[in-house]
């Protein structure tokens, strides 16, 4: 079939070069400003599988683009399909943007989204643009002022065009920003008598502040005594490290090993673990020590892994697994965590999860591990399970 291309294009008008029906409606929005697109260096993010991405990589051999991303599973989504695509496009997940220069910026924005994220990921934008550069932001609000007020409080003149579906903004850098703003940020709770100190980051689950969920878990595990001298932790899904590093400070010679498919969570883990004093290591020494004698003075360890497959390393050797799964994918992601535990878990050990949907696991969790209990904790439920007596992966 013959591709025309428009000879004027609005913000509602994607090109054809790409696969219209699959691009989100935010993204869709980016595809009618690729005439808006400057220069050869071109960052981007996608809401969709990088479709962006590979419109602009398709116009010319000579572009370089780079389509950036907070969470492994969608990076990895975005690499498939970019491999069907012509042009050259470099699909990342790391904890910020790459340092560029860039000519070109191109950031769609969800009108309900993360908005202190948002804020931060347009001023790096700001930083990473070449003097001259240009910042492409477009939203689904066909209302929005929000986003155009940050636009311009970072850039000052910003192109605004509207449309029924939504928003396309146009801005140029024409000098640094004279103050740069820091996201992260500092917070503590109590576990019990002991003061914890965290890190959390925009996009990291329990940012600023301990998730109640979180508290539910830290109780439930008190109570039950589940955390021994030696004890080896699992932390799927660990969010800014809080009960992970909680617990790890409960006993000594405790390993605690924090997976999430986001590197900010990774990286906000690892600064709680160093301000609370636990020794990062690449991978615990040797198997479970839980009911052995361990020195009271031995320092507990902690060592992370960026993962979205449910794959964790050391099988079979884990006392005790935590999660918080969250509750969108239809429980897709929660099956991955389930899987995860049962794999992770040595004979004997238990799975702890925190849930506001207790009934799905009363249903389905007894075919993957045993002894399934739940018991109400706040406002959530505590979900427990057993892995089986000479159970072997």
């Amino acid at each position: 079939m013959a591709r025309s291309t428009p000879t004027r294009m609005d913000a509602n008008t994607p090109r054809d070069t790409v696969e219209r029906d699959v691009a989100p409606p935010k993204e869709a929005l980016l595809l009618g400003a690729l005439d808006d697109v400057i220069g050869n260096r071109v960052l981007c993010t996608s809401i969709g599988r990088g479709q962006f991405a590979t419109a602009v990589a398709n116009r010319s051999p000579d572009f370089e683009v780079t389509c950036f991303f907070l969470d492994v599973f969608l990076a990895k989504q975005a690499r498939d399909e970019i491999a069907l695509r012509p042009g050259s496009v470099s699909a990342i997940c790391e904890t910020d943007f790459p340092g560029g220069p860039f000519d070109t910026i191109a950031l769609p924005c969800r009108k309900n989204g993360e908005a202190e994220l948002t804020r931060e990921l347009l001023q790096q934008a700001h930083e990473r643009l070449e003097i001259g550069g240009r910042v492409i932001a477009s939203t689904d609000n066909p209302h929005d002022e929000w986003l155009h007020e940050q636009l311009q409080s970072l850039f000052g003149k910003v192109t605004k065009r509207s449309g029924p579906r939504g928003v396309v903004y146009l801005a140029n850098k024409t000098e640094p920003l004279r103050r740069v703003r820091d996201f992260t940020a500092n917070f503590a709770f109590r576990d019990g008598k002991r003061l914890i100190y965290a890190v959390s980051r925009p996009s990291v689950f329990s940012h600023r502040k301990l998730d109640v969920g979180a508290r539910a878990l830290l109780e439930a595990t008190e109570a039950s005594r589940a955390v021994q001298p030696g004890s080896r932790i699992l932390d799927l899904g660990c969010g800014s490290g809080t009960v992970g590093i909680a617990l790890a400070l409960r006993k000594p010679g405790v390993h605690v090993h924090a997976v999430d498919s986001n590197p900010r969570a990774l990286q906000s883990t690892l600064h709680g673990a160093e301000l609370n004093g636990l020794t990062v290591v690449n991978q615990p020494a040797g198997p479970s020590r839980a009911g052995e004698a361990v020195s009271k003075d031995e320092c507990s360890t902690l060592s992370i892994q960026l993962d979205d497959s449910g794959h964790v390393r050391y099988p079979s050797t884990f006392d005790l697994v935590l999660a918080n799964p969250p509750y969108y994918s239809n429980w897709a992601i929660t099956a991955i965590f389930i899987e995860a535990a049962a794999r992770a878990l040595k004979p004997g050990g238990r799975m702890f999860l925190v849930t506001k949907s207790p009934n799905w696991y009363r249903n389905n969790l007894h075919f993957v591990l045993s002894d399934v209990e739940i018991h109400d904790v706040r406002d959530y439920s505590i979900v427990t399970a057993r892995q089986r007596r000479g159970f072997t992966t």
